[in-house]
């Protein structure tokens, strides 16, 4: 008979999610939202906690689309180069 004391039923469900130990500016994007639909099931009401996943999402997802229109901006206006001349 094994006498070891068994996990209840569910007990994986209830681990905390991976990203939860770290600081809100080392999470990734994707952990930012999963982060959120996590909250937003499981602490609704905790407001503090989700202003800072949505703006630190809001800030990384505006700076990434910043970073992009500029590099377009910056390719669509460069000059040709000479021909003969390698790029």
């Amino acid at each position: 008979m094994n006498s070891a004391p068994r996990a209840a039923p569910g007990a994986a469900d209830r681990r905390p999610p991976r990203w939860a130990g770290k600081p809100v500016s080392r999470l990734t994007t994707g952990e930012l939202a999963e982060a959120l639909a996590y909250l937003e099931r499981h602490r609704p009401d905790d407001d503090v906690l989700g202003r800072a996943l949505a703006g630190e999402f809001a800030r990384r997802t505006a700076a990434a689309e910043f970073a992009r229109r500029a590099t377009d901006r910056a390719r669509s206006e460069a000059p040709d180069a000479p021909r003969g001349t390698a790029q």
